[in-house]
């Protein structure tokens, strides 16, 4: 994926080209054009959409995506805790509680917000609200420039991507880093230490406070090199180009007054003077801060294209009483790969806020881009020919597929009628020239009847037939008559004869137990498993005799198995 940010700045327009690979973000090419120190806003506007015109006048749209921001100044940002988090629900709350906080009408503006971080159930944010006259010239300008904007941003959060995790997650955190109520209860976390981060540019400076990696404060001051650059231009009456390449080359703020020159030591003095409106602003920034989260400033960093300036850090310490140092945002982050070369101070300076902007075309769901093109500017942002032109197949695909749908499921139930009364009419006429059912009687219902009916007969015929062959009682009987001994051998009262399915019980008695174990041998061939059972017998003693009672399985000829 390719994204592209635009930088608008007052003295130049800034473009870098980003690449993104996995987490990687590559820095493929920056462009910058310098614009007529002097000329009016809109001889500006004409050098920036020229410019851009020869930039990206081939650049394919599908596969780009194209990012500028609203400057911070023109925006307000408040620090809001919800009680849920939920974005529709914050996003639909945020008129409402932005409402009094602003200084203009909530149905001329458009709000978003950047989630903070997670404590329970609710969400920390910083909340924005922009006027659309605002939103309208960026697009307005994306249009004069030949490119479809998908996403609007805003530049202090646009910065905030260089020294937060764009990438991540909002953390869940067990206090709120924006109420000072529970600061002061718990006494562990009454002070966090706060870093600020400084975008030094030509006509503002960008103020952004951090504590625990997040950034919490975000603010636009009224102070560039601009003004410095006009002084120097009055005192030496020389032209602006040149006052501000002196400035950028030659100028040096020194400490001492110690064997200066004179020219270097009121160069010196009128930098001194024109910084101590920044430095004033600074401290005022710093202790609303301080009282608003209950921090202290640990660290300043700073850059932009002002930074470069020799020994302004050291000079911002002496007035701040805070360890104050230029950064190069780029080379220190671990996911951006710098394609081009940027490692020197001044390009990367220069630069930093044009690769934020970039970076919010990349960033996730879990953690989106602030995005202020909504609503009525979605038509106006080109919204709806991308998605077209990206989706447009598909659609056209699933429109297909959803017609052929409907003409197949009206085929179907058509042809399924027919063959229903088709069905219908064939089974009235075998019901009644094979079934013989009368004509009430000939319909699905008596043509099932019937076939139950003629199911049943046949399994009861079955049955039937199983025990056609079978033997009966007698038969038993006369088995056992041929095969017991005759009555020379033994003389043998038979006085009780059951049989039950295929076992056959025999009672009596007999003259000695030689003759019941003779019996029993005899029987043995009757067998199915050439076995007999002697079993107790309940029959009375009678005089010189012995009861017996044997029992024994045989064959009854039944088809389909013997039950045992």
């Amino acid at each position: 994926m390719k994204a592209i940010g635009i930088d608008l700045g007052e003295d130049s327009v800034k473009v870098v080209e980003l690449h993104q690979s996995k987490r990687i973000v590559q820095i493929l090419s920056v462009f910058e054009k310098k614009l007529t120190p002097l000329g009016t806003a809109h001889d500006k506007e004409l050098e920036s959409i020229e410019f851009i015109r020869q930039l990206f006048s081939r650049t394919d749209a599908s596969t780009t995506t194209f990012v500028m921001a609203v400057r911070q100044d023109k925006a307000t940002v408040r620090k809001k805790m919800f009680p849920f988090s939920d974005r529709i629900k914050i996003q639909k709350s945020l008129p409402f509680e932005m409402e009094e906080d602003i200084p203009f009408d909530t149905e001329n503006c458009i709000f978003d917000f950047k989630t903070i971080q997670y404590v329970g159930n609710s969400c920390e944010t910083l909340s924005v609200a922009v006027p659309k006259v605002h939103i309208e010239k960026i697009i307005s300008l994306a249009k004069d420039f030949g490119i479809n904007l998908k996403v609007v941003s805003l530049e202090g959060f646009a910065f905030a991507n260089l020294i937060e995790d764009w990438w991540s997650t909002p953390p869940v955190a067990p206090y709120s880093l924006l109420s000072l109520d529970e600061a002061n209860e718990n006494k562990s976390q009454a002070k966090k230490p706060a870093d600020v981060f400084l975008n030094i540019g030509h006509k503002k400076t960008l103020l952004c406070a951090r504590v625990n990696g997040r950034v919490v404060f975000i603010r636009s001051l009224m102070w560039g090199a601009d003004l410095i650059i006009q002084q120097i231009a009055a005192r030496n009456q020389m032209p602006y180009i040149e006052a501000q390449r002196y400035l950028q080359t030659e100028a040096t703020l020194h400490l001492t007054k110690n064997n200066q020159k004179f020219d270097a030591s009121n160069i010196t003095l009128l930098i001194e003077k024109s910084l101590r409106d920044l430095v004033r602003d600074l401290q005022m920034s710093f202790l609303e801060i301080e009282s608003e989260l209950n921090a202290t400033i640990s660290e300043v960093y700073f850059t932009g294209g002002f930074s470069q300036l020799p020994h302004l850090g050291a000079y911002l310490t002496q007035q701040l009483e805070v360890a104050c140092n230029p950064v190069n945002l780029l080379a220190n982050n671990s996911l951006i790969a710098e394609g081009v070369d940027l490692q020197n101070h001044q390009a990367a300076a220069r630069f930093s806020i044009a690769v934020g902007v970039a970076i919010e075309a990349f960033k996730k769901p879990k953690n989106p881009a602030l995005q202020l093109l909504k609503g009525e500017f979605l038509s106006q942002s080109g919204f709806i020919k991308n998605l077209w032109q990206d989706w447009g197949k598909v659609v056209q695909t699933a429109g297909a597929a959803l017609i052929i749908l409907f003409v197949w499921t009206h085929l179907r139930e058509s042809f399924s009628t027919q063959l229903n009364e088709k069905t219908t009419e064939a089974l009235e006429t075998q019901a009644r020239s094979v079934a013989k059912l009368p004509r009430r009687q000939a319909n699905e219902r008596g043509v099932k009847k019937y076939i139950s009916d003629r199911k049943k007969q046949s399994l009861e015929m079955n049955a039937l037939s199983q025990f056609a062959e079978m033997n009966s009682a007698l038969d038993i009987l006369r088995k056992i008559s041929e095969a017991a001994p005759g009555k020379e051998q033994s003389k043998i009262d038979v006085t009780q004869l059951s049989v039950v399915d295929n076992q056959v019980k025999i009672s009596g008695y007999a003259n000695s137990p030689r003759e019941v174990t003779l019996l029993s041998t005899k029987l043995s061939s009757l067998s199915i498993n050439n076995k007999v059972t002697e079993d107790p017998t309940t029959l009375g003693v009678m005089p010189n005799r012995v009861a017996f009672s044997l029992s024994f399985n045989t064959e009854r000829g039944v088809t389909g198995g013997v039950t045992k």
